[in-house]
């Protein structure tokens, strides 16, 4: 469509009843949310980086950091983060919008590229690294960790679940609503399988939902960041699997 171009669409806010402020919280020597717009931009597939985040005067730090990082920034609605994706996709003209979290900065270029992929195919509404908290999905599928999600969506979707999901667990998850009705949206999955087979550890999680986990994180950069800023979710797991004092900063595993 004229005028609407893919965007890279990052949720994210620093308050957070279990770790606040963890979004801007230091990686290897920058903020969490720079080393995942760093890993987002080296896909070619990303033509901007928009930041949806809240009109919270706590978010002010976000928008500040927007201006630092040459990265849009649309502020809306604290617990309606479904309206706020909404929201930042028609002020940007973005479709597709390519949704990731900002506690997810093990998501790289690799996993947008292939769900975009899927998506170019065409005959889908939405793409999504399949994860554990897809529980609609084939069983069959491989699946990923917790924690590296990648969601494609056409804008045309997006804006019909902003219609349709109207209970607050669905504006406050906000594609919950679309993985829970696969009769209404046509979906797809990118597996844990071919190129990504590595990555089939759906035991894991990478999530970054307390400080412990912020500590993972911190110690798989150390690992894996010098021989390559864009590392894998695969190099992850297995500098993981390396590192046996690290699997106590995890927390709990995800469910299978």
């Amino acid at each position: 469509m004229s005028g609407f171009r893919p965007a890279a669409l990052i949720a994210a806010r620093m308050g957070s009843s279990r770790f606040p402020g963890k979004t801007l919280a230091d990686i290897a020597g920058r903020p969490m949310l720079s080393r995942l717009v760093e890993r987002l931009r080296a896909s070619p597939h990303v033509e901007r980086v928009v930041l949806a985040t809240t009109v919270l005067p706590e978010d002010d730090a976000l928008e500040a950091w927007c201006a630092a990082e040459a990265v849009s920034c649309y502020r809306g609605s604290a617990n309606d983060v479904l309206g706020r994706l909404a929201g930042a996709a028609d002020r940007f003209a973005c479709d597709p919008v390519i949704e990731v979290l900002g506690d997810n900065p093990l998501v790289h270029s690799a996993l947008v590229d292939g769900c975009v992929r899927i998506y170019d195919r065409g005959g889908v509404d939405y793409v999504a690294t399949v994860t554990t908290e897809y529980p609609k999905a084939e069983a069959s599928l491989m699946r990923f960790p917790v924690g590296v999600r990648v969601q494609v969506i056409a804008r045309a979707a997006l804006i019909k679940c902003a219609e349709l999901a109207l209970t607050a667990q669905f504006r406050e998850h906000a594609t919950s609503y679309i993985a829970a009705h696969p009769e209404i949206f046509r979906t797809a999955f990118l597996e844990a399988a071919g190129e990504f087979a590595d990555c089939h550890r759906p035991d894991l999680t990478f999530a970054v939902n307390h400080r412990e986990n912020l500590d993972l994180i911190r110690g798989l950069f150390a690992r894996c960041f010098s021989n390559n800023a864009n590392f894998s979710v695969g190099d992850a797991i297995r500098a993981f699997d390396g590192a046996p004092d690290l699997r106590r900063l995890m927390g709990e595993p995800a469910r299978v």
